[in-house]
């Protein structure tokens, strides 16, 4: 069900649920900055309470509350009144973004909530990334079993916009169809851009790009599908350009100074074309 149906009903209901959305996106916003963290700092993800990251000291309800704790102690821990790092309550903005917007344009349905998850596992993935440059598969394979799952439930809305590839959303094509252009999304666009970088790499004499990038790209490509997916990779290139240019002292500083984290960028990317994909792509073959 869209918004605007709901909207028909009482204009009280549409707030409704984006506020539940979100502050689900917030909750959730959490957990993953939290699971991130971890996984980079090698801790169990499922064992041990949350802790500051300074003085090791368990944290209560209080201290875990999505952005408020985080205003409210203005930004530092309640035991050892250390520098807490803005990238929590920014990665909980974030998410709460990501879902408010997923469910204002593609409403209440099985297809929003896997884009949500799929949002989820570009987060957790984008922070590992920002700090180890590394994208662990288990993210990558986690958005690859939403989209498989996500058809099981195909035919419970066929008016719900662009589950599967953008191309659903312009042609609203069958399950086949759908299906297809996913899987031409995710190995065509990655395989093109696997063998572009195999040349680069081998004219330059290092790696250019990594593998869990063109992993990510693969991933991606299921939901966005072939034109949807090309769209996406636009796009990146030109955050990752910006991104490059606002960390380049940042890079500097590392130990390797050409390391370069290219997975915040394709999960903004995403986020940009699952939202105005469709009408960028329908406007562009309008041109002819």
């Amino acid at each position: 069900m869209q918004l605007s149906e709901l909207a028909v009903l009482s204009p009280v209901w549409p707030v409704f649920f984006l506020v539940v959305a979100g502050v689900l996106g917030a909750c959730l916003g959490s957990f993953i900055n939290c699971l991130a963290w971890r996984l980079v700092h090698g801790e169990s993800v499922w064992k041990g309470r949350s802790h500051c990251a300074v003085c090791d000291h368990p944290l209560n309800a209080l201290d875990l509350v999505p952005v408020l704790s985080w205003l409210f102690l203005r930004g530092r821990c309640r035991y050892c009144n250390e520098k807490i790092a803005p990238r929590y309550m920014v990665a909980e903005l974030v998410c709460a973004a990501y879902f408010i917007s997923i469910v204002a344009v593609y409403g209440l349905t099985i297809h929003a909530l896997a884009l949500c998850v799929l949002g989820c596992v570009l987060l957790g993935l984008s922070l590992v990334d920002l700090e180890s440059y590394t994208i662990p598969n288990g993210f990558i394979l986690s958005g690859i079993v939403v989209w498989v799952a996500s058809f099981a439930f195909y035919d419970v809305d066929l008016s719900t916009i662009g589950l599967g590839s953008l191309m659903w959303a312009l042609t609203g094509s069958s399950l086949l169809a759908v299906l297809t252009d996913g899987l031409l999304g995710a190995f065509v666009v990655a395989g093109c851009l696997l063998a572009i970088a195999l040349v680069f790499d081998r004219v330059v004499g290092r790696q250019s790009l990594g593998g869990g990038d063109v992993k990510l790209v693969f991933m991606v490509g299921l939901y966005l599908g072939l034109v949807g997916n090309v769209l996406n990779l636009m796009v990146a290139c030109v955050i990752g350009i910006v991104f490059a240019v606002l960390t380049q002292r940042r890079r500097q500083n590392a130990e390797d100074p050409r390391a370069f984290p290219f997975g915040p960028s394709l999960a903004l990317a995403t986020w940009f074309t699952l939202l105005f994909g469709p009408t960028l792509i329908t406007l562009y073959f309008g041109l002819f």
